[in-house]
């Protein structure tokens, strides 16, 4: 009787492990919620990859707000999706959030979609006849030059479940049926609870536990986003000119090698317009020569221009990867007061203090060594000086000069007359 009853309870036991996965015990483990936003890039990639491989999840919710792929292949990213045992969702948000091109082509292949009221989903890929429609359903698989936002009143095909916030969304879930590669699982994210007064509400009854990118990558991405790569070009190169003019190596050359390092890695994955990028430098080149020569002139009014349209023409991944045209405003204004305040405080500091002694030039003589029309060079006392002609005068070489001021590290002069 005993041999009877130790048989039936193997078989019992070998039943239940060959049990279908529709079937089988839910473990109850943390919610892994892998945020990471702005274009994504191979390290963003790989980083929603390991998330969904986390061990000990019970579930693991992809919270996006991504404007699309700028570089890097998602085909590892699908295949870890589709052939995970850990239930996989996704939820667009919070207001304001985008789901664009590739990756709201991704939403297809999660087990459960979600999305906050205000959220965006549009601009596909450019060949809609790719897309399957019957796992993609409309309007989405038309999407490819529009985007649909989600109403808060409206029933949207191929979003499961309208929430304002990623914990609402995660008590949504709660008894909901989601495949998985082993099966369907039951989820159990809430539980009901009461207020003080009677109220009856619904909570969160699972660990949420949110995972970031390493610091390395959070980092490196702050060159992703066309607006952060363009004030990073732009900042790193005044900044550099700025220590040219500084006495010393400093701060501001550390300064200057992180901004262009960021834009750099910038570059090296968004879709660049580099014509685009060839005129915003050219532009700030434009300023510094004024600078140079100590006038507001054309030459700056170029300059403004060339920035401007070389920041909103940044890069080439409309609409879904482009620059704000106010980020550009503010970045071009920014360079702007750098070279009106910082660049001159830094050259008066360095050249117009007593210890350079300058002041004893004015009412000396020399000789101009090149054609002053208004700058050039002039010689006093066997030094060679950059000038500039008083009164915007044409002083030619040879001619006897006067110094008049002293103009940072420019001399003002006059012509002498030889008599006296």
């Amino acid at each position: 009787m005993l041999r009877r009853l130790a048989l039936l309870f193997i078989a019992i036991g070998a039943a239940a492990g060959f049990a279908p996965a529709s079937a089988r015990e839910y473990l109850a483990g943390p919610v892994v919620v892998a945020d990471v936003r702005g274009p994504l890039d191979q390290r963003a990639l790989d980083f929603l990859a390991g998330a969904v491989r986390t061990e000990d999840a019970q579930l693991v919710v992809f919270k996006l707000d991504n404007v699309g792929v700028a570089s890097g292949s998602m085909t590892e990213l699908i295949t870890t999706i589709e052939t995970s045992a850990t239930p996989i969702v996704t939820w667009v948000g919070p207001d304001g959030a985008v789901a664009y091109g590739e990756v709201a082509q991704l939403l297809q292949y999660f087990a459960v979609v979600g999305a906050a009221p205000g959220a965006g989903i549009g601009y596909l890929a450019s060949d809609p006849s790719t897309q399957d429609e019957k796992s993609f359903p409309p309007p989405w698989h038309d999407l490819n030059e529009v985007e649909v936002v989600i109403e808060d009143d409206e029933s949207h095909p191929g979003v499961d479940v309208v929430q304002p916030t990623i914990g609402q969304f995660i008590a949504e879930l709660d008894g909901m049926d989601v495949r998985t590669k082993l099966g369907n699982v039951t989820l159990e994210t809430a539980t009901e609870a009461k207020l003080d007064d009677g109220t009856p509400v619904t909570v969160s009854s699972v660990e949420i536990r949110f995972l970031k990118p390493t610091l390395l990558t959070r980092f490196l991405r702050l060159g992703t986003r066309p607006d952060a790569a363009f004030f990073f070009l732009l900042a790193g190169l005044a900044v550099a000119a700025f220590e040219f003019y500084a006495a010393g190596a400093g701060i501001a050359a550390a300064v200057a090698v992180v901004s262009l390092f960021l834009a750099g890695y910038g570059f090296a994955t968004l879709p660049m317009n580099w014509w685009a990028v060839v005129m915003a430098v050219v532009g700030l080149g434009l300023y510094t020569w004024d600078f140079q020569r100590h006038e507001l002139g054309i030459r700056s009014i170029v300059g403004t221009v060339l920035m401007i349209w070389g920041g909103l023409m940044f890069v080439g991944g409309s609409p879904q990867i482009g620059t704000n045209w106010w980020a550009v405003l503010l970045t071009v204004a920014g360079i702007m007061l750098f070279y009106l305040f910082a660049m001159t405080t830094i050259v008066r500091s360095r050249f117009g203090t007593p210890t350079i002694g300058r002041d004893y030039l004015v009412g000396s003589s020399g000789v101009a060594e090149t054609v002053l029309e208004p700058d050039g060079f002039v010689v006093i006392d066997g030094a060679r000086w950059r000038a500039r002609a008083h009164r915007a005068v044409t002083i030619g070489p040879g001619s006897p000069i006067e110094v008049l001021a002293v103009e940072g590290i420019t001399l003002q002069v006059g012509p002498r007359d030889p008599a006296d």
